[in-house]
C-alpha cells in the first residue's frame, strides 16, 4: 500500500525530493546472500559488529543492497534515485506530483514521504568569556590555552594525563564542511572523506560551487572533537582517527538534506566507524509529534547504526527558548546518546533543546559544556569562541572515544550505561540536564578502573628532559620498587600513536632502578625533534611524562 500525506502534492507541480519505500530486497533468492553484504564491510567494520551480533552472521537483510529491478521501474518512469538507503530500503529522488502518483500505483512502493530539508539556524550568541586558561599552578600535561574550561568541565584533562587520547577508535563526523588546512589539524588522523553533495573526496569549500559559510560549522565541531594546538585548543579525542563526511548543502534556504545524512552513515558503518558524531539537527516540515523516536528517516537510520555497533552522539538542539523547544531529529533516537549545553560552570544554556519527547522518554541523556567553547576558525588559523549543544556535543563524543580506548569491547549499551551513571544528576535526571554533566574519568573507570586519580609523587623521573640525543645517547628513567612489580612504559606522538614500548616486564624490588630509552621508534628509527609523550605503568599506577626530544 502506498502511504502519502495531503500535503504531499500541494501547491506545486515543480520537483521534490521523496522517499521511496521499497516492498523488499527483490525477489531473486541469490540476491539475498547476506556472504556478498558482508565482503562490502571492511574487516574493522566486522570485528566492531561482533560486539552487538549474535551468532556468526554478521549482517542482516538491512546490509543488501536496493533491488536494481525497482530502481530501474522507477527509472522507467522518469524517477532517477539520488539516493539508496540499504538500511531504510528506500530511495531518495527528485519527482512531481504526477510522478509521485505514478509511483504509488506501483505494487513494489509502499511508502513515499518529502525527503526532510531545514535551515541551518544561526549558532546561539550566548558564549561567555573564557575565564579560565592553563596556567601555572595546574598539574595537567598539556597546555589546554582558551579550551581549558570546556575540557576540565568533564574531568578531561585527567584522562589525557593518563594517556588515552582516542587511539585506536574511528570517528565519522558528518557535517557541512571542513577546512583541513588549519593549523588545529595538523596532526589529525583523516583514513577517509567524501562529499555527499557533489559525489567528490572535497569535503571542504569547492570554488565556484559552495558559499563561503560551506565549511564553517564544520570546521568548528571537528576542532573541539579533535584539535591539537597547545595554547589555543585541544580536543579530548586528537588521538583518534576520522571519517569526515560533508552533509549539508548551505546554498539555499534548504541546506539540510537528511538523505545525504543516511547515507553518510551507512558509508561509515562500512568503513568501521565505532562513533558517529553529528551536530545535526531536523525540525523544518516536522511537528513535534514526529519527534517520537520512530518516524524521522534520519532517526529511525541512526537507530539502525546504534544497532550495528556504532555509538551515535547527537546535538540535542538549540530550540530550548523557541515555541518548539524539544530535541530534533535525529536527537529523539531511543538508542542515539543526545547532548544538552551547559556554560562552564555548569547552568544549562537558555536556549539547549529539553525533553520530554513526543513519546515520553527522557532526553536529552546528557551535558557538557557548549558555551563559549574554543573552536578553529576558517579565517586563516585564528580561533573563535562558538556556542550551542553543536560545540557541546563533540565533547561528549571524544568522551566516548577516550572510553573505547581504554575499553575497546564495550557495546553501545554499556556506553550509555557508564556515562549516564557517571553523570552528577544520575539519581535525580530531568528534561533540562538529563542524567546530568558527564565526568569522564568515572565514565571511563565504571568498567575498571584505568585512570588513577590519586595523589603523590611521580612513580619514575626522566632525564635529561629535553634530550637531544645527538648529545645525550639515552633518555634515562630512573625508579623505586617496594616490591616486585611489572613496569611497562611506552612512548607515543602527539597524534596519540604508539611508537615504541621501552619496557615491558617484571622487575624485583630495589631502589634507583635504571631502564633507558636510545630515541628510537619500535621499527629502529629515530625520532624526530618535537614533544612526546611517555605513559608508564607500574602495578596498578600509571604515570604520564611529557618528554622534549632535540636533534
Amino acid at each position: 500500500m502506498s502511504i502519502t500525506g495531503d500535503s504531499l502534492y500541494a501547491g506545486t507541480d515543480k520537483p521534490a525530493k521523496y522517499w521511496f519505500f521499497l516492498r523488499d530486497k527483490g525477489p531473486a533468492v541469490e540476491h539475498q546472500r547476506l556472504d556478498k553484504a558482508a565482503s562490502l564491510l571492511t574487516p574493522r567494520a566486522l570485528a566492531r559488529r561482533a560486539k552487538v551480533f549474535t551468532g556468526a552472521a554478521l549482517c542482516d537483510t538491512t546490509d543488501l543492497p536496493v533491488y536494481a529491478g525497482y530502481i530501474g521501474s522507477l527509472r522507467q518512469a522518469g524517477i532517477e534515485s539520488v539516493t539508496r538507503s540499504r538500511w531504510l530500503n528506500a530511495v531518495s529522488a527528485w519527482a512531481t506530483p504526477q510522478q509521485v502518483k505514478r509511483a504509488e500505483q506501483m505494487a513494489f512502493v509502499t511508502q513515499v514521504i518529502k525527503v526532510m530539508q531545514g535551515r541551518r539556524r544561526p549558532l546561539p550568541d550566548d558564549g561567555n568569556e573564557l575565564l579560565k586558561n592553563n596556567g601555572a599552578g595546574n598539574s595537567y600535561t598539556l597546555d589546554y590555552g582558551f579550551s581549558l574550561a570546556q575540557n576540565e568541565l568533564s574531568g578531561i584533562p585527567a584522562v589525557h594525563n593518563s594517556g588515552y587520547f582516542g587511539q585506536g577508535v574511528l570517528i565519522a563526523v558528518l557535517d557541512d564542511g571542513f577546512h583541513l588546512g588549519h593549523r588545529a589539524f595538523r596532526n589529525l588522523a583523516v583514513i577517509d572523506k567524501y562529499d555527499f553533495i557533489f559525489q567528490d573526496d572535497n569535503v571542504d569549500n569547492e570554488p565556484g560551487i559552495d558559499v563561503d559559510k560551506q565549511n564553517v560549522h564544520g570546521t568548528y565541531i571537528l576542532s573541539i572533537l579533535g584539535a591539537f594546538d597547545p595554547g589555543y585548543c585541544i580536543g579530548p579525542a586528537f588521538g583518534a582517527e576520522f571519517l569526515l563526511a560533508k552533509t549539508e548543502d548551505e546554498r539555499g534556504e534548504t541546506a539540510v538534506e537528511e538523505d545525504y545524512w543516511v547515507a553518510a552513515a551507512e558509508w561509515a558503518d562500512s568503513l568501521g566507524a565505532d562513533i558517529i558524531s553529528t551536530s545535526l539537527g531536523y525540525i523544518d516540515w516536522y511537528t513535534t509529534a514526529d519527534m517520537d523516536g520512530k518516524t524521522a528517516p534520519v532517526t529511525r537510520a541512526a537507530d539502525m547504526a546504534v544497532g550495528k555497533g556504532i555509538v551515535v552522539v547527537a546535538s540535542a538542539g538549540n530550540e530550548g527558548n523557541s515555541e518548539w523547544q524539544i530535541v530534533g531529529a535525529p536527537a529523539d533516537g531511543k538508542q542515539v546518546i543526545s547532548v544538552g549545553a551547559v556554560n562552564q560552570f555548569g547552568t544549562i544554556a537558555r536556549y539547549s533543546s529539553r525533553g520530554p519527547t513526543a513519546d515520553g522518554r527522557l532526553k536529552p541523556e546528557v551535558v557538557a559544556m557548549g558555551d563559549g567553547n574554543s573552536a578553529a576558525s576558517v579565517n586563516g588559523n585564528e580561533y573563535s569562541r562558538v556556542s550551542g549543544t553543536s560545540a557541546a556535543c563533540p565533547m561528549i563524543a571524544g568522551i566516548v572515544s577516550q572510553m573505547l580506548c581504554a575499553h575497546p569491547g564495550l557495546t553501545p549499551s554499556q556506553v550509555r550505561e557508564a556515562l549516564f551513571h557517571a553523570a552528577d544528576r544520575f539519581e535525580t535526571p530531568d528534561n533540562t540536564y538529563g542524567y546530568g554533566l558527564v565526568d569522564a574519568v568515572k565514565a571511563i573507570n565504571y568498567w575498571g578502573a584505568t585512570v588513577d586519580t590519586s595523589s603523590g609523587g611521580d612513580l619514575v623521573r626522566g632525564y635529561p628532559n629535553p634530550v637531544h640525543f645527538a648529545d645525550q645517547s639515552r633518555l634515562r628513567f630512573v625508579f623505586d620498587l617496594a616490591a616486585e612489580s611489572h613496569i611497562k612504559i611506552e612512548i607515543f606522538n602527539l597524534s596519540g600513536q604508539k611508537i615504541v614500548t621501552v619496557c615491558d616486564q617484571i622487575r624485583p624490588p630495589g631502589a634507583r632502578q635504571h631502564i633507558f630509552w636510545d630515541g628510537t621508534t619500535h621499527t629502529g628509527h629515530a625520532v624526530c625533534s618535537g614533544i612526546y609523550f611517555c605513559r608508564i605503568t607500574i602495578g596498578s599506577h600509571e604515570q604520564i611524562m611529557k618528554i622534549t626530544v632535540i636533534r
